[in-house]
């Protein structure tokens, strides 16, 4: 069977890449960016310059059977604008519906989309959001997936290319980035965190059950045409998940009371309502649906998952320090 990987070279794509070929799949990689040779092997290697309704993906489909879908404009924690909305209707939205259409049009057999659990919003402390929950994104990066998702449905409804579409929460593993990384740096530097009043409730989901969920959609006939929420089982809140980061590294965690309307108020004025919403907020998902249908269940805990990445951050600070 042959594939073709989008983003081959992210925090997902750079685990899954090598798996998809342990297992005997051809697997070309489209990107944006020089890998040199590290992560994907040349050979295996479509690069394009932009990913939008212009991108012509003739090549890098012909001869393929299923099509991974994890390149994207992702969120920074920056105030959202006009330029940023821009930027993600553009990349996820119209690039996205672009190799939708011309997969379908070169009889694609699967597109298996990873969207994002920011689709439905957030939840509250009893009520976890399921596939039945009512859309309804609050930040633009959610719109610009919501708004492929809806394009690559009407395309699979009205040709034979089968849909797949997950939505995981917040990834978690080595290579991390953004938040989660900067959280990484705050443990391990011992900076205190205003989070010890925090009573939050969120999923997350280790980077290798991702895996395990894609790779199952690959092969599995009951994920065809289907929207799945995939997470690790348990959820936490952020001064739990600092306490496991703490415990994996072997230092203290270092937490303190801070009131949480001045965080909402003070974070909400400077335009990072988002980042508000990630470390104070509640985000619970129940992932009942792939598990009842296709049998997928987490295939490592949290506490497994937060020591792999906190591994791998060590031996990144060791090497750079070297």
């Amino acid at each position: 069977m042959n594939i073709l990987l989008t983003g081959g070279t992210g925090l997902i794509g750079r685990a899954l890449y090598p798996l998809l070929r342990e297992k005997g799949y051809r697997v070309k990689c489209a990107l944006r960016k020089k890998n040199d040779g590290k992560i994907i092997r040349e050979e295996d290697v479509f690069y394009y310059q932009n990913l939008d309704e212009n991108t012509d993906w003739s090549l890098a489909l012909n001869n393929i059977d299923i099509v991974i879908h994890l390149a994207a404009q992702v969120p920074v924690e920056t105030k959202e604008n006009a330029n940023s909305y821009n930027k993600f209707f553009r990349v996820n939205f119209k690039g996205t519906k672009r190799l939708a259409q011309q997969a379908a049009q070169m009889n694609i057999k699967r597109f298996i989309f990873i969207s994002t659990i920011g689709v439905l919003g957030t939840s509250d402390l009893k009520t976890p959001l399921t596939e039945k929950s009512k859309e309804n994104p609050n930040n633009n990066y959610a719109i610009s997936k919501q708004m492929a998702e809806h394009a690559i449905i009407s395309i699979g409804d009205q040709t034979d290319m089968e849909v797949v579409i997950l939505r995981p929460p917040l990834v978690y593993g080595p290579y991390v980035k953004a938040n989660f990384l900067k959280l990484l740096d705050c443990v391990y530097r011992g900076i205190p965190l205003p989070f010890a009043g925090v009573k939050n409730q969120r999923n997350f989901i280790a980077l290798e059950n991702v895996i395990q969920a894609i790779l199952a959609c690959v092969v599995h006939k009951k994920t065809v045409n289907g929207i799945f929420i995939i997470s690790d089982e348990e959820y936490i809140s952020t001064r739990d998940l600092i306490q496991k980061i703490s415990n994996a590294m072997g230092k203290p965690p270092r937490v303190f009371y801070f009131p949480i309307f001045v965080a909402k108020f003070f974070l909400t004025m400077i335009g990072k309502k988002s980042l508000y919403n990630k470390l104070w907020g509640s985000l619970r998902v129940e992932s009942k649906k792939i598990k009842e249908q296709i049998g997928w269940t987490p295939k490592i805990g949290m506490d497994e998952g937060i020591q792999k990445t906190v591994d791998w951050y060590l031996r990144t600070r060791s090497k750079i320090k070297e």
